[in-house]
Parts: C-alpha cells; sequence; structure tokens
C-alpha cells in the first residue's frame, strides 16, 4: 500500500501493568478492519497504529478501548509523547503511588515485627486477650487476640494498598485476559483468606500462626518494585526530554513596529524573531539581518560553532553565542526540524523490532501456563508429600502454589525490547544519529554490503576548481554569468574568481540555465556560455577542471566497515568513470565495486542489481546517501542511510539519519544498533533464565511466597537497569 494512503494513531494508555496488557491491546487492534500495524510499548504507556483511513477512522478504532479494562487518549501530531501535561501528571501519580507504598511499608514492619520476632506475638496476644476477653483470658483467647491484631493492620494493606491490583485483576478478567495482577491478586488472596481460616477457626495448622505477613510483605515488595521500576522508566526517557528542553518556552518577534515576547507555540511563519546573544534560536528560520556563530552541537553533534550571517539558516533549538541576529521564520511547531527529530526518536522508541515477536507470543499465553502450573503444584504436593498430616501437606501444598503464582514475572519479558530501544535510540539521537524503527535496528546487524553515493557521501560535495585556462578578463565573464546559477560547479567557479582577486561582477542580460548543459547570458556586450568548456561569442575557450576532495574520514570507514563487520563497500555514481575510481582507489573501495555514469533515478535499479548478485539477493544491504536526490534508492535498500546536509529532507528519505553529516556517524550507528540489539537479548535471556530458574524454585518450596514476590519485583527491575547501561555507551 502507498504510504500516502496510510495515518498513524498515536496513542496515550493508562491502565497497563504488564506484557500481557501491551499484548492484549494489540490483538484487539489486530483484529479491526483497516489496521497495518500496531506497536504498544509497555515501558512509556504508548500505542502506534498504523491503518487505512479508506477502511476505517479514528472513532472507530477507539471503540477496541469499550469492550478492554484500559483507557486512552489521542496525542495529537507535533505533541510529543512525553509531554508537559503527561509529565504532571505522571508526576501527581508518583506522588500518591510513594504515599500508599510506605503506608504499606508501614503497617508491614508492624506485622512482620508481631508475626516473627520472639516474644512479641505473645506479648501482644496477653495484652489483646486481656482487652479483649478480660483478666482471666485463655492462652488460646490470647493467640486469637494476636491474630485478629494482625489481621487489622493486614487488612488495609490487603484492600486499600493493594487495591490497584484487585481493580486491575478485575478489569483484566471482565475483558477475558489474565495478566499480572490477577497473579498477584490470587496468590495475596489465598494467603490473606487462609490466614483468616487459621485465626478464627484456631486450627493448628502452622501452630495456630496465620500468614498475614506473606500476604502483606508480597502487596509491599511488589509496590516497591512498581516505584522503583517506573523510576528507572523515566530515566529512559531522559533523552527525549533533553531534546524538548532544547527549544526555549517564548520568542521575541517583532509585530506592529514592536517588540513583544510571546510563547513559542504562538510564532507564526513569515515572523521576524529576535535572537540575543546566549540565548536559543527559536524557530528555523533564515537571517535577514545581524551575524554571529551558532552553536549546532545540540542537534548534529558538530562541536565547533557556525558562522551564520545574512541569507543562512538557522535550526530552532540551536544557540546563539555572540551577535544579535533578526530571523525570519520558515517552519514552525510539528513542521520544525526539532519537533520532526522528536517525533522521529519517539517513533522509534515506540516501534518493535522483529525479535520481540518472540516475547509477544511468550507473553499472550504466559498467566494462562503459570495458573496450570500453580494447580499442578498444589495438587503434587498433596499427592506426594510422603506422610505428613493432611493439613501440613495442605498447608505446603497451598503455600507453593502462592509462591510459584508470584514468583512468574510477565513484566520482565515485555520490558526487554522498549526499554532498550528507547535508551539505544535517545542515546542515539545525543550522538547525532536517528534510527527510525526497531526493524531498521535489526536489519542494520544483519548488514553485509554497503552502497555508497559519490558525490557529497563520499566526498565533500564542494567541488573546487584545480586547473583553468582562461585569462583573468575571461574568467571575470563566466564567474559574472555563473554567479546567477546555483550549480555546486557554478558556485565552485565563483569562489575560484575570487581567490584570483575578481570581486565585482558586470551586469549579466538574457540569463538562462540549459538543464545538463550549462548556462548562457549576456555579459558586458559578450554572449557567454558556460558548460563542458566555455564560449565567447561563439569562440571555443579551454575551460575548468574541478576536484571534489573525498572526506577525511572516508577511507577510515570503508576499512573499518571491512575489517570491524565484514561489510564490503560499493560506489554508485554519475561521475565519470575516470573521476569515480580516481575517488575510489583513495577511500579503498575496489575497482570492480564502481559503478559510474548512472542517473538519479537510475540508482535504485543498480542498488537492486547489487543485492541481487550477493547471495541470489539473501544479504542485507545499505544505501548511503546525502538525502536530497538519493530518495529512491534510499528507500530501495534494505536500510537507507542518508547524510544529513539537508536536514529536512535527510528527516524524509532516510530509515536512518546522519545528524553530523559525517562518515564516521555512520560507524556509530553501526556499533549503536550492535550494542541495542545485544541489551535486548540479554534482557530475553535474564527475564528467561528467571522464570525457568524461580518457578521451579518455587514450586519446590525452597522459595518463600513473601520473597518470591520480592524476586518477581526485581526481575523487572533488573532488565530496565541493563537497558540503561546503553546510557554508558561512548
Amino acid at each position: 500500500m502507498n504510504e500516502n494512503t496510510t495515518a498513524t494513531l498515536r496513542l496515550a494508555i493508562e491502565g497497563m501493568h504488564c506484557a500481557t496488557c501491551a499484548a492484549n491491546i494489540e490483538k484487539s487492534f489486530r483484529g479491526k478492519k483497516g489496521v497495518l500495524e500496531v506497536a504498544v510499548n509497555l515501558a512509556n504507556n504508548t500505542g502506534l497504529v498504523t491503518f487505512d483511513p479508506l477502511a476505517t477512522n479514528t472513532d472507530e478504532l477507539l471503540h477496541v478501548f469499550d469492550d478492554l479494562s484500559f483507557s486512552a487518549e489521542i496525542i495529537p501530531d507535533g505533541t510529543p509523547l512525553v509531554d508537559t501535561a503527561r509529565r504532571k501528571k505522571e508526576a501527581k501519580t508518583r506522588s500518591r503511588d510513594i504515599r500508599i507504598f510506605l503506608l504499606s511499608l508501614f503497617l508491614t514492619v508492624a506485622v512482620v515485627v508481631i508475626s516473627m520476632v520472639p516474644g512479641v506475638h505473645h506479648s501482644v496476644g496477653l495484652f489483646a486477650g486481656q482487652a479483649f476477653f478480660g483478666g482471666g483470658a485463655t492462652m488460646m483467647q490470647s493467640a486469637i487476640a494476636a491474630n485478629i491484631i494482625l489481621m487489622v493492620f493486614a487488612f488495609p494493606v490487603q484492600f486499600f494498598c493493594g487495591a490497584r491490583f484487585y481493580i486491575g485483576a478485575f478489569s483484566a478478567l471482565k475483558s477475558r485476559f489474565a495478566n499480572m495482577d490477577v497473579l498477584v491478586t490470587l496468590g495475596t488472596t489465598i494467603a490473606f483468606t487462609f490466614s483468616v481460616f487459621i485465626t478464627f477457626t484456631g486450627t493448628a495448622i502452622n501452630h495456630g500462626m496465620p500468614y498475614f505477613e506473606v500476604s502483606a510483605m508480597l502487596i509491599t515488595f511488589v509496590l516497591l518494585g512498581k516505584l522503583l521500576e517506573k523510576r528507572a522508566m523515566g530515566a529512559t526517557a531522559e533523552a527525549i526530554e533533553g531534546l524538548m528542553n532544547l527549544a526555549p518556552a517564548t520568542a521575541f518577534v517583532v509585530r506592529g513596529g514592536k517588540e513583544e515576547e510571546i510563547p513559542l507555540s504562538q510564532v507564526m511563519v513569515g515572523d521576524v524573531v529576535l535572537v540575543r546573544p546566549g540565548a536559543k534560536v527559536a524557530v528555523d528560520g533564515v537571517v535577514i539581518a545581524g551575524e554571529s556563530d551558532i552553536d549546532e552541537s545540540m542537534l548534529t553533534g558538530e562541536p565547533l560553532p557556525v558562522n551564520k550571517n545574512t541569507g543562512d539558516s538557522v535550526t530552532g533549538g540551536t544557540l546563539n553565542t555572540t551577535g544579535a541576529l533578526s530571523v525570519k521564520a520558515l517552519r514552525v511547531g510539528k513542521e520544525s526540524t526539532l519537533a520532526r527529530i522528536i517525533q522521529a526518536v519517539e517513533d522509534a522508541q515506540g516501534s518493535k523490532a522483529p525479535v520481540q515477536r518472540f516475547a509477544d507470543k511468550v507473553a499472550s499465553v504466559f498467566v494462562p501456563v503459570v495458573l496450570g502450573l500453580s494447580v499442578l503444584t498444589f495438587a503434587g504436593w498433596l499427592v506426594l508429600s510422603g506422610e505428613a498430616s493432611g493439613l501440613d501437606r495442605f498447608q505446603q501444598a497451598l503455600l507453593c502454589a502462592v509462591a510459584v503464582i508470584v514468583v512468574a514475572c510477565p513484566c520482565a519479558l515485555g520490558l526487554a525490547t522498549p526499554t532498550a530501544l528507547m535508551v539505544g535510540m535517545g542515546k542515539g539521537a545525543q550522538l547525532g544519529v536517528l534510527i527510525k524503527d526497531g526493524s531498521t535496528l535489526e536489519l542494520m546487524c544483519q548488514m553485509k554490503v554497503a552502497v555508497f553515493d559519490k558525490t557529497g557521501t563520499l566526498t565533500r560535495g564542494k567541488p573546487t576548481v584545480i586547473e583553468c585556462d582562461l585569462d583573468l578578463n575571461q574568467l571575470r565573464l563566466v564567474a559574472a554569468l555563473e554567479a546567477k546559477s546555483e550549480h555546486p560547479l557554478a558556485s565552485a567557479v565563483v569562489a575560484y574568481a575570487q581567490s584570483r582577486g575578481i570581486a565585482d561582477y558586470p551586469e549579466v542580460e538574457s540569463f538562462r540555465a540549459l538543464v545538463g548543459l550549462g548556462v548562457e547570458g549576456v555579459v558586458d556586450g559578450h554572449k557567454v556560455f558556460a558548460g563542458s568548456n566555455v564560449k565567447i561569442d561563439g569562440e571555443a575557450f579551454g575551460g575548468f577542471v574541478f576536484a571534489d576532495e573525498p572526506r577525511a574520514d572516508a577511507r577510515a570507514t570503508v576499512e573499518l566497515l571491512r575489517v570491524d563487520f565484514g561489510i564490503e563497500s560499493f560506489m554508485v555514481t554519475g561521475d565519470s568513470s575516470e573521476n569515480a575510481l580516481s575517488v575510489a582507489s583513495v577511500v579503498g573501495i575496489a575497482p570492480e565495486n564502481v559503478i559510474s555514469q548512472v542517473k538519479p533515478v537510475e540508482k535504485a535499479d543498480k542498488v537492486a542489481e547489487i543485492k541481487a548478485s550477493r547471495l541470489e539477493g539473501k544479504q542485507t544491504i545499505a544505501f548511503i546517501g546525502d538525502g536530497i536526490n538519493d530518495a529512491p534508492a534510499l528507500a530501495s535498500a534494505d536500510v537507507g542511510i542518508a547524510m544529513a546536509s539537508g536536514t529536512d529532507v535527510a528527516l524524509d528519505a532516510g530509515s536512518v539519519v546522519l545528524m553530523r553529516n559525517s562518515l564516521t556517524s555512520f560507524v556509530t550507528a553501526l556499533k549503536l544498533s550492535f550494542a541495542t540489539m545485544r541489551k535486548i537479548k540479554q534482557n530475553f535471556f535474564w527475564a528467561l533464565i528467571y522464570n525457568l530458574v524461580m518457578i521451579p524454585l518455587a514450586a519446590l518450596g525452597i522459595i518463600a511466597p513473601e520473597f518470591a514476590g520480592a524476586a518477581m519485583a526485581l526481575s523487572s527491575i533488573s532488565v530496565v537497569l541493563n537497558s540503561l547501561l546503553l546510557k554508558r555507551y561512548i
């Protein structure tokens, strides 16, 4: 389907607690007519739904949540996923969660002390027994009274502090699926109910001691785990927040001849924006007055400030260092470069790598399988407990079954991919590398062939004159003509003339650009043509010899690709064979891998031919171009990598954008891809190992239920913390 016939719905989703929740939402969307792709991100509670607007619409899609236990609201285009309103709401929720946890912790400590500290249960029993039954309370009455005190402390932990689990479990079951809340609720309710039974029946199970500390500790540990998990997850979004903070909140504009400060959102295209020294540039635009050095490192990674003068373009979010500028706004709001970069990074963080499919399949059956294992554990202990009494067998079977329920953790599997993608893509943005989706990230790790465009990619893209057959007067006439052209070769001629001391040019009349041939016009009374040669008044003269120098990092990049990654390099160019082979010899590309004299529209075909020739097209191939005239080739390759020579064009053209406009960034992108995929696989490994090891240990009675809850919480945290290690990359 043509990209122009698709639309994307961006959602903020509330109520997800584990991978099973995310999997159920995705399953519901995939069942809707017109939905092409859906990715729900448990890590930042968002969803991206790609659909055919001719087959469905947003209102119809939102009806998915009518039958689910979650709520969702649309995130408008141009609004970051982590916008200020959502962050304030999340901060308020986090503050409430902390208060609930502290209450749960206080009550749980009281329960644990009374239950487990020698002599305390007896002392509390004596005091409570006298209060409940009078001075002549029996030992049995005192024990019951102590257990009632335990129940009083444990009750608010179970049904107030743990209310979120009951609500989540009820909603999930209402939607006909089971999630982590079902596991926590089932396990703690069994322990609590069994404890109430012991308290009021005076049974000899566990010597009359209830298990209120088990249910209370379970809930408290899980609440703590969720708090730590959310805090760690917040760290995964720091890169996006850093990008958001680049834009100033307000801008100084000139309206009606007066200067006024207005919110950035109110700046309109055409406004004249004033940028003072030390201030951030508010919008994308062109300098109409002033001169200054602009620090663009926050967007491109380039460490040195770039001088800007009248006619030069500037980008919103960059930092003005020295002079004052007047800038005419050309792109504002969601059309600005910064907004589009934020959008690209967020879309990438919300996407899924193909490796995630495995986790999705596991998550879809995880809870039912765990519940089945819990039933088998209970039955096994009842049957195989040897000569133990019936009550002891029941007690042991119940505790082991509860431990199996609460030790299992679908969250760790669900967080394995999104947390690594969020940190990895965010780190990429900081390094000037935009990888637009998880599929691209995985494909980059399989890359075996890299096809380079020449001009502007392997070379600087700024040709210079190295030989000239014209005298100064002839050069003056030709330079005057070329000054009217925007062609790179024309700019090189003008620069060369200036280096020869020619500054003033005569007037040009009847100027015409002849596509593919050159330019012509009347200069100072002479008819001048400049193309493959120079003609003045019909007489042919010599001309210019141009050279486009290879980038300083081109050879090192080609060598690193070959040695470190086993990637073979090709060159496809429209230039002559002689020039192409000359550049190839300098950068280290084999002559047989050079394809020259190729028109821009034919580059895509050449990329396809190279791919077909490599192991019958089974090798992953990348095309690296400047993002201006290489769009078809970028799209035809498995991975299109655009140099950000024209940032707005590059953002649309490539699945990877090198913001620093440097080939070294290509190697950085590869290394980051391998590092991120490595983290994803590590996360999957630890999540699977955790469940494969801990569930049998719980079933065998080696892990007590309360500590099983702590282990479950720590498993999710460990996955997030492992992903955060990507922040140390480079």
